[in-house]
């Protein structure tokens, strides 16, 4: 199964956002409650896993020739997209901004 670099990066991402909002819930739990304790063990049960499958995404090897083509693809849709943006001076200044024809109401 081929999966891009960039969906392992979101991936990860997302996991660490996760694993931090877990970690804000169960430090906002009552310690008092009867059922703190068996909230705690869920959320410390789906750090674990969320942890357990960012070692996973981790280990993964990347191929260096989809490396190396992915980078060379980059590499031309931004030169492209450059050859496409109008450069700065050649852009004519504006002169006066144009007046709106409505009226302006005034309260």
């Amino acid at each position: 199964m081929k999966v891009t670099v960039a969906h392992l990066f979101k991936k990860l991402e997302e996991i660490d956002r996760d694993v931090v909002e877990l970690q804000k819930l169960d430090d906002r739990i009552a310690k008092d409650r009867e059922y703190s304790p068996i909230l705690k063990e869920s959320f410390q049960l789906e750090r674990q896993k969320l942890n357990d499958q960012r070692i996973e995404i981790l280990k993964l090897n990347v191929d260096a020739s989809t490396f190396a083509t992915m980078a060379k693809e980059s590499l031309k849709k931004v030169e492209t997209e450059s050859k496409n943006t109008p450069r700065a001076d050649a852009i004519p200044p504006q002169s006066e901004a144009k007046k709106s024809d409505r009226p302006v109401r005034k309260y």
